[in-house]
């Protein structure tokens, strides 16, 4: 160190904070993942942020295990890809034997996202929830980026990062590379939805959960660079979307040992790397606080001596949440609720059940359409959805078409949104429309007709009658298995099933929440808003209101049909 010159020691610290990064078995196969988009359900000091930051700077050198996560890789005409740390001498792909040439950047933009911008504060309340909600992410990327690149930092008026490219003057195929700045933008989920949308870029970086509708814009910013998303969050108070949306859809399920331990049950062993059927590019890396390698066993375990709730500890320490905060029915699940049409009703919907159905109207947004039948057995089958625009098709061509659906089943209800009798049309209501389209196509001999009235819009019957047939369809695993003895009594537990043709109207189940507030503060200082959304209601709203009408009850004779699925009793003919 002592023959060392000064400018020699100045590019030393420069490098000093990047080169102290501890690689770990959970950060291999983070950089490792291809996926499109990438979550970190993990721990408090699980080192998720850490991680996140430090992957971006590899990108920024170029020294990115995926090549094209890098601002700067090379790609043949077949597709292989190189980083500049991996790049053929010869700049022939070593796959195919041909040249290699640079990938042409449309973006060289990073967007980072989180609850507040860097200088504001974070939460009141809740001392570790405050902690965490305050940016953490540029400090954190500013901690692991050698200096010497930081071209310009943010300001009150720019928050933006503008970085010299490490690899521009190098030369790469022959060529002088020249490359012009990286800039990392830091946006805040407080912000509105259209000024964070606009140009594209490279990745975004969502730190801890955002709001539902920023989410969404952010996707379509990463089209042209073939971009991807990372989210990192602990699943402390504010975790909605993200389970439903993300950690169930996993493609790849990526767990330290330490979140297998706590995971593994007797009837469960967790695999470290979890493989699923999922169609969607998604990977979900779960660690635990004890993976981060600074931290000891003891200070761990002194710092969780603080919460006396073995559930908070379990999302503190692991980030394993057991309740899904802002679902309307949570007790829906995929898995249970939505049945296979070819397994259980392979003779479809028997006439002699009791059929409603109805339709949830609006101006622009595309319509509801449901069908419900009940089973003597007072099980409840949605069996239809249709969610035609109003913007794309006329009440005419929607009612054919939603008659068609029905075929001849005869409807004991029929059901619409009281705004179909309030908007008029050269002095003619929707609800009228809907009623003399019906009418006709009974005469052309197009579905069985049917009388449709608005439905009652009071109360919430019709969503408890929902919630308690959600539970009770859990508890009973599969249809046609509800029948019990209570008090000596055989009884038969009310159930709910969506078949698998009812992609919408399941995802509008699954989908619908109570609205929040933006930034948490406000919901603790303002308390919850106790309204459900708009978004994801409709479906929903047409199934409350039918299950809130009095005639809509089971028809307690046996059943006239084909044998059902599951039992041996014979039914009769249909």
């Amino acid at each position: 160190m002592e023959d060392l010159d000064q400018t020699q020691l100045a590019e030393i610290e420069n490098w000093a904070n990047y080169l102290k990064f501890q690689w770990t078995w959970a950060f291999k196969h983070f950089v490792s993942c291809e996926h499109d988009l990438i979550a970190l359900f993990t721990g408090n000091q699980a080192m998720k942020t850490a991680s996140c930051a430090y992957q971006y700077v590899l990108r920024i050198l170029g020294r990115h295990p995926v090549p094209k996560k890098n601002v700067l890789y090379f790609e043949c005409d077949q597709g292989h890809m190189f980083s500049p740390a991996t790049l053929p001498r010869d700049w022939i792909c070593p796959e195919c034997n041909g040249e290699l040439k640079m990938h042409e950047r449309g973006s060289r933009v990073f967007r980072f996202a989180s609850e507040v911008l860097p200088g504001e504060k974070g939460s009141v309340g809740d001392a570790g929830l405050s902690a965490e909600v305050k940016n953490s992410v540029y400090p954190e990327f500013k901690k692991w980026l050698p200096p010497h690149f930081l071209r310009a930092d943010i300001t009150y008026r720019n928050m933006a990062m503008r970085i010299a490219d490490p690899n521009s003057g190098k030369i790469f195929c022959g060529k002088e590379y020249k490359g012009d700045d990286i800039l990392v933008e830091l946006v805040a989920y407080s912000q509105s939805v259209q000024s964070t949308a606009g140009k594209q870029r490279l990745s975004v970086w969502e730190d801890e959960e955002p709001p539902f509708d920023f989410h969404e814009e952010q996707l379509p910013r990463l089209m042209s660079e073939d971009g991807d998303l990372l989210l990192s969050l602990t699943a402390a108070n504010r975790i909605s979307w993200t389970y439903d949306e993300l950690f169930e859809r996993a493609q790849v399920y990526i767990r330290t040992k330490a979140m297998c331990d706590i995971l593994r049950t007797k009837d469960y062993e967790p695999k470290q790397i979890e493989y699923t059927d999922s169609p969607y590019s998604i990977a979900v890396i779960q660690a635990a606080s004890d993976d981060n390698p600074t931290l000891t066993l003891e200070a761990i375990e002194k710092k969780m001596s603080a919460y006396d709730d073995p559930d908070v500890i379990m999302t503190r320490r692991y980030g394993i949440h057991k309740q899904i905060k802002g679902r309307i029915f949570k007790s829906f699940d995929y898995k249970i609720h939505v049945i296979d049409e070819d397994e259980y009703l392979p003779y479809g919907i028997l006439h002699n059940w009791v059929h409603a159905r109805g339709i949830d109207y609006h101006p622009q947004t595309p319509w509801a359409c449901g069908i419900i039948s009940l089973s003597p057995e007072d099980e409840a089958f949605i069996w239809y959805d249709y969610n035609p625009s109003p913007e794309k098709l006329v009440t005419k061509d929607i009612c054919l078409n939603f008659a068609t659906m029905g075929k001849d089943y005869k409807f004991i209800l029929n059901l619409v949104d009281p705004l179909a009798a309030g908007i008029k049309k050269d002095k003619i209501t929707v609800l009228d429309d809907i009623n003399r389209e019906f009418y006709t196509l009974k005469k052309e001999g197009i579905g069985t007709g049917g009388y449709w009235q608005t439905w009652d819009t009071k109360g919430e019957k019709g969503r408890d009658e929902i919630k308690k047939r959600l539970m009770n369809s859990v508890k009973v695993g599969r249809p046609f298995n509800n029948r019990t003895t209570e008090h000596g009594k055989t009884i038969f537990l009310p159930t709910i099933w969506i078949v698998d043709s009812c992609k919408t109207a399941a995802k509008h189940m699954r989908m619908w929440r109570w609205e929040e507030f933006v930034a948490e503060k406000d919901r603790i200082q303002r308390g919850e808003k106790n309204k459900p959304q708009e978004k994801w209601s409709h479906f929903n709203m047409v199934f409350e209101a039918i299950f809130k009408h009095p005639a809509f009850k089971p028809r307690r004779e046996k059943a006239v049909g084909r044998p059902r699925p599951h039992t041996r009793r014979f039914q009769g003919r249909r």
